[in-house]
């Protein structure tokens, strides 16, 4: 049984989201990894408190080369993707969470915070559906 990264079957936006979503993944990497007391400002971390949040945008920019690198090797060696996209997705609804419960007990900015939660959650959702999407279509190109 051969498992293709993107089966057959799925449309041309499905079949395109994976180096898609890696790329987005790589720039936001890439920017934290290149900007991390940018970043903490973005998500409305103090200025004060910013050199000490730096190594944590590092492990989040870690992360998120990690999953698009990952991403990309298996969709570049026929593997399924759809492990690597809900990672994806728990990773940004993982943040979304981390942003407003810091935002609630007044680490972070709140109005930061908050946009910072809207921009995860936008892309948690579609990486979740895409995730099922590519999940599904490995299922039903096996059968």
């Amino acid at each position: 049984m051969s498992v293709h990264p993107v089966p057959a079957g799925p449309s041309a936006a499905l079949r395109a989201s994976v180096p898609l979503l890696g790329a987005l993944r790589l720039g936001i990497g890439g920017w934290a990894a290149v900007a991390p007391g940018r970043v903490a400002d973005g998500v409305g971390v103090s200025a004060d408190q910013r050199e000490a949040a730096v190594p944590y945008v590092r492990a989040l920019a870690a992360r998120e080369l990690v999953l698009a690198l990952g991403a990309f090797a298996a969709y570049r060696r026929g593997r399924s993707c759809a492990g690597w996209v809900a990672a994806m997705a728990a990773s940004d609804a993982f943040d979304a969470l981390v942003y407003e419960l810091l935002a609630e007990l007044g680490t972070l900015d709140a109005g930061k915070a908050r946009r910072s939660t809207i921009f995860a959650l936008s892309g948690a959702v579609p990486e979740a559906v895409t995730a099922v999407a590519l999940a599904r279509a490995t299922r039903a190109s096996d059968d």
